[in-house]
């Protein structure tokens, strides 16, 4: 009330670029002389980099599960550091990439879609999101709702699953799961994996149907599909790609 704080919105006044791939530090580097190995940035980090456009922020963490860095930068840089990251992967074969590409990688790891895979109508437990909650933290929002739901069992958990058969479209958002007649769930997320060459769907299922290996149904559009429930992640499950 004093003055002595601004409050400015600059959410309009930057962008950002996505540089996933088993060659994106050999890209990067050609960018910036900003170390990037795994001792100076290791996955999970933040560091402001250099380059011939000013400073960039960038994030080892991606929605692909790949080895990559999301570039966080002004936008009157954008488009000369786009410029200089295509230039410099033109030798590897550098393409861009659209949201379905993205989409069909980010299923193969499990990563959740907010208002999708994620809603206020489920808890992190439901979601399977366990290991995020530190019920030791002294105060938190919602810590003494998520106590009394640990204490009494969550009544839903977040699997991947595979449909066992081929067909003409993939899990719609809300498809019902089932377990013989019995409606034990929905999925949330529905696409096709060109790493698993299979149809993946996400969902939300009672807890007694969670194991890997377990036989269940998706409706699609009115069929019945076979599935089964996978573990998290399909794919790379030590997160060997993000950590090169």
């Amino acid at each position: 009330t004093d003055g002595s704080v601004t409050l400015k919105n600059v959410t309009k006044d930057y962008g950002s670029l996505i540089l996933v791939g088993p060659r994106s530090r050999d890209v990067l580097s050609q960018v910036t002389t900003s170390a990037l190995d795994n001792t100076a940035f290791p996955w999970l980090s933040v560091r402001m980099i250099d380059t011939a456009f000013g400073p960039v922020r960038a994030l080892r963490v991606n929605y692909v599960g790949e080895l990559g860095w999301e570039l966080h930068a002004s936008n009157d840089q954008m488009v000369a550091l786009y410029d200089a990251i295509w230039k410099a992967g033109e030798q590897f074969q550098i393409a861009d990439m659209g949201i379905y590409a993205v989409d069909s990688l980010r299923l193969d790891k499990c990563y959740r879609g907010w208002k999708g895979d994620l809603e206020i109508g489920f808890s992190p437990f439901d979601a399977s999101l366990d290991r995020f909650v530190d019920l030791t933290k002294p105060s938190f929002v919602g810590r003494e709702a998520l106590i009394a739901e640990k204490a009494s069992g969550s009544k839903w958990r977040f699997v991947p699953m595979t449909l066992d058969e081929d067909g003409d479209a993939d899990a719609p958002y809300c498809a019902s799961v089932f377990s013989g007649d019995k409606r034990i769930g929905i999925a949330t997320s529905g696409g096709w994996s060109f790493t698993l060459n299979k149809s993946v769907a996400l969902a939300y299922v009672r807890p007694e149907f969670e194991s890997a290996g377990t036989k269940l149904e998706i409706e699609i559009f009115g069929e019945r599909k076979k599935a089964t429930v996978g573990a998290e992640p399909l794919f790379d499950p030590r997160n060997e790609r993000l950590r090169a």
